[in-house]
């Protein structure tokens, strides 16, 4: 049955527990959400689960809690004890105590607001709280009545399975799987500052509007000392030469997305490699956006972190990601090693549900990239469509054709602006309403409203935005592989007066 058509309010998509996506049908309840109003926030008992704890995982630290006697405290399950450490160390708290407990470790602190807010931000930017199927096991460990959910999972070496389809697309010994991509994101980002600082390098440069934690990852979660200069115009290069010419001799890292997210934009990475090399300075680079399939971005990087959520895990109910380590970087030697040993592996039942739906991304991919060049079309003739952002638009495509592993290659991920309010297009659309992308089925958001309520909410961050060329009604469009009519056709019952 085809997910293009609306869906109330708190339903996870697909419909499994595990879903990583949730129903926001109306632009009201993006708003409740964001805002947490308690009538929106009884519908939504799932989310995706970097974002909103979920309801397993809540009730996985509940029970650890009890059986170990803590009560009045704020109690979090996470996946290992360095986790459980990173996490003490980050909240600002005058106790704490980490407890092993079955197969993850809990952390409990006093319980007040301070320490909920940065706890949540803390395992969200990092990914160390533990995955719904693990919550899953534990509760059922503990009464065999809990249910477990049924679903197709791989028989065998799901690690070497994973391992073996991502080497048709990451050429490297030094690839290692992550409980998340931000996960994947997070240790890197560690290791390069061990390695870095007794350098002197203690500078990292963002280069374009990434995806929010990224940017937290950068502006919140370095080691002391460090810092983050962000330059957001991904094709100046007179200010990005400054840049280095300034601080290259303390840049640490480049961090940057091929393309950006949300306006899928690629800069010339092949003129950023040449300073990097110049300097010094490792390239992270993260092609989520368009995917691994899509793009080879290992050449021109020291590490590709990716999400394997988006593309890999298409049918939306597994949170996973992936790091590897360009074999022929100066920096291999010292950083594989560091990241294989600060990475959070993943849960064995995420795995065993990646592998036994990652043989399909190849179809999935070559599908979404078919549909996308038409939805482009579409949506660039449009009457009621403002702005279309995509891979192959202006200064990017010649970069992002660089990339690209074939002239089909899009990624399914296109932004727009609007000639119509905001609320009339995304209230009357029947596609899937919610976060995330990658997925086989077509889904949309109002990407900053989701992302950065905190900007879009009040004029002054409204102007923020848009002085950095960022819409606040944007729409991120993520295409799935439905027959491009119906697609065309859910996307037309919004537009359309």
């Amino acid at each position: 049955m085809s997910l293009l058509r609306e869906h109330p309010l708190g339903e996870p998509v697909p419909d499994t527990v595990h879903a990583v996506c949730v129903s926001l049908p109306k632009m009201a309840d993006v708003i409740g959400y964001e805002e947490r109003h308690p009538e929106t926030m009884a519908a939504v008992k799932f989310g995706y689960p970097r974002f909103v704890f979920h309801d397993y995982v809540v009730k996985a630290a509940n029970l650890a809690a009890k059986r170990h006697d803590v009560v009045g405290r704020a109690v979090y399950a996470v996946t290992s004890a360095a986790a459980a450490w990173a996490l003490a160390e980050y909240v600002s708290a005058d106790s704490h105590a980490i407890l092993p407990e079955a197969d993850f470790v809990m952390v409990h602190f006093p319980d007040t607001p301070e320490v909920r807010k940065q706890a949540k931000a803390f395992l969200q930017h990092t990914g160390g709280s533990i995955s719904s199927r693990q919550a899953e096991d534990y509760l059922h460990a503990a009464d065999h009545n809990f249910p477990i959910q049924e679903e197709d999972s791989f028989a065998g070496d799901e690690e070497a399975h994973v391992l073996g389809a991502l080497r048709q697309y990451i050429d490297s010994k030094h690839l290692y799987i992550a409980n998340c991509g931000m996960n994947a994101f997070y240790a890197t980002i560690r290791a390069v500052s061990e390695m870095q600082r007794p350098r002197g390098k203690t500078l990292y440069l963002q280069l374009g509007w990434l995806y929010l934690d990224t940017q937290k990852v950068l502006s919140e979660l370095l080691q002391s000392g460090d810092e983050v200069i962000v330059q957001l115009d991904v094709f100046d290069l007179e200010a990005i030469d400054q840049i280095f010419e300034e601080h290259g001799d303390k840049l640490a890292a480049v961090v940057t997305e091929l393309p950006t997210n949300p306006l899928v934009q690629t800069p010339d990475f092949e003129h950023l490699s040449a300073l990097c090399q110049k300097y010094d300075t490792v390239r992270i680079f993260d092609p989520s956006v368009a995917g691994i399939a899509n793009v080879d971005a290992l050449p021109f990087c020291d590490v590709l972190v990716t999400s394997l959520t988006k593309y890999a895990a298409s049918q939306a109910d597994v949170m996973i990601g992936a790091v590897a380590v360009n074999e022929g970087s100066v920096f291999a030697d010292e950083l594989a090693p560091a990241i294989r040993r600060l990475v959070e592996p993943p849960y064995p039942r995420d795995l065993a549900r990646l592998a036994a739906q990652i043989d399909e991304m190849p179809q999935v991919v070559a599908q979404q990239n078919e549909n996308a060049a038409k939805v482009v079309e579409y949506l660039e003739a449009h009457p009621a469509v403002g702005k279309v952002f995509h891979p192959k638009k202006s200064d990017s495509a010649k970069h992002f054709s660089e990339l690209a592993r074939t002239d089909a290659s899009l990624g399914c991920i296109v932004t727009f602006e609007l000639e119509k309010p905001l609320v009339d297009f995304y209230d009357k659309s029947t596609v899937v309403k919610g976060p995330s992308f990658g997925t086989d089925y077509t889904m949309m958001c109002p990407f900053l409203y989701l992302a950065h309520y905190d900007l879009v909410s009040n004029d002054f961050g409204r102007a923020y935005l848009k002085e950095r060329g960022l819409n606040p009604e944007l729409i991120r469009l993520s295409i799935g592989t439905e027959p491009f009519e119906e697609i065309q056709a859910a996307l037309e019952a919004g537009l359309s007066d």
